[in-house]
């Protein structure tokens, strides 16, 4: 028989530290309802100050799932998921769990067939950011109904209800009118295909924004893959006369290939070409001209995806968004 070790920390250690049953304190740190959230607080706090890490066996017996949450995303090449997941990982550490992260990489087929891989290995919790309307979420909600599921990024509202988390989609308000007010009249968006479009509240804000300005809206749809946002970009602005001076994209990852695609029309970005970003990416303020965003703490949403899924928050968060100007947007020419 294995000897207990004398310098490991026990959850019976953690009650004592927090004042709480060992009851309550399993249920806190396991995320569990009928916690408060402040006893909740005091209790993470005992186990981060005691360095208190549960057994992940022990754990996987009890409860009949593994300790891992699961974080599929639509596109892996984007470093907007990784500063998510980096996020979760912080978080998933005072919690006792750990994280994977999965790449759909667009595909409804591939996101159905990682669900029914994580359903087979009994994942604790999964957190999304779906293709489409989130078909895949309704088979593994039939399959595991209790295990907590976040829509990440996304405005559908699949069936049984489930939190969701994304930045808030006015920032496209911001970006509009930033465009607006240099005097830009043409002002492009770019988005996924509708049949691909999760976060399609970003798209109605910006039709909105049209309405009121009583202009054409100038949507750019396309599979956002690097050869197709490029694509797409050269045969927007191949006419001089139609194409938009302003370009606001839905993220700074594709900003980069609009840059790539302008360069080779011959445009110069910030003066023939305003471009809008979002997410503020550590590379962003790198190019050449630097980007004008859409600024964002995406760790801290990383780490709220793991506070919903663990039970210590509830409900929809919308993540604030601040507009940072920088020299790719400009008055037109």
């Amino acid at each position: 028989m294995t000897k207990p070790n004398p310098d490991r920390v026990t959850l019976k250690m953690v009650a004592l530290a927090a004042e709480m049953s060992v009851a309550q304190t399993s249920m806190a740190l396991n995320g569990k309802p009928g916690v408060a959230p402040e006893t909740r607080a005091r209790v993470l706090a005992a186990a981060r100050r005691l360095g208190y890490v549960p057994d992940p066996i022990a754990q996987e017996l009890r409860t009949g799932r593994s300790a891992v949450l699961a974080l599929v995303v639509r596109n892996v090449a984007n470093p907007y998921f990784n500063d998510i997941l980096s996020g979760m990982q912080a978080a998933a550490l005072d919690h006792g769990v750990a994280v994977i992260m999965m790449d759909s990489d667009y595909s409804e087929d591939h996101e159905r067939r990682h669900i029914r891989y994580l359903l087979s290995r009994r994942v604790c919790g999964l957190a999304i950011a779906p293709v489409g309307v989130a078909a895949a979420v309704e088979e593994w909600r039939a399959a595991q109904p209790a295990s907590p599921v976040v829509l990440l990024n996304s405005s559908v509202r699949p069936k049984g209800g489930m939190d969701r988390i994304a930045p808030d989609p006015r920032a496209v308000d911001l970006a509009f009118d930033h465009l607006w007010g240099l005097g830009h009249r043409r002002i492009g968006f770019l988005s996924a295909p509708h049949s691909l479009m999760s976060d399609r509240d970003r798209l109605n804000r910006y039709l909105g924004r049209c309405r009121k300005h009583r202009v054409a809206p100038t949507t750019l749809h396309t599979e956002l893959r690097e050869a197709a946002i490029t694509s797409r970009l050269l045969d927007a602005l191949a006419d001089p006369l139609e194409r938009p001076t302003a370009v606001i994209t839905n993220s700074d990852w594709s900003a980069h290939y609009v840059y790539r695609a302008a360069r080779s029309c011959g445009l110069e970005i910030g003066r023939d070409l305003s471009v809008v970003g979002h997410d503020d990416l550590t590379s962003s303020e790198l190019l050449a001209p630097a980007l004008t965003t859409l600024r964002l703490d995406r760790r801290a949403i990383g780490a709220e995806v793991v506070h919903h899924l663990r039970g210590v928050h509830t409900g929809d968060h919308l993540a604030p968004v601040e507009l940072v100007v920088r020299d790719s947007s400009g008055p037109p020419r």
